[in-house]
């Protein structure tokens, strides 16, 4: 469990906040989103975090939460060599 990025997902639901959100989807689609995160819920399948608009996103595919990036991605992988 990605315990950082558990910590900024509780921090937005707690402080209400809209945060930009950064995850993937089941078809490997990288999307980015800006909104409330509502709660976070627990289900069979694992955590789920459930935005304003009602969407769930699975928690191991949150990509970044605000400045929090899953562990699963190196820092560099959010800057530009432009």
């Amino acid at each position: 469990m990605d315990e950082l990025l558990l910590q900024a997902v509780k921090e937005a639901v707690t402080k209400k906040k809209f945060l930009k959100i950064q995850y993937r989807t089941e078809l490997n689609e990288y999307l980015a989103v800006t909104s409330l995160i509502k709660k976070i819920n627990e289900k069979e399948e694992g955590l789920q975090v459930e935005l304003a608009t009602g969407e769930e996103i699975p928690f191991h595919q949150l990509v970044k939460v605000g400045d929090v990036a899953s562990e699963e991605y190196n820092s560099r992988d959010f800057t530009c060599d432009c």
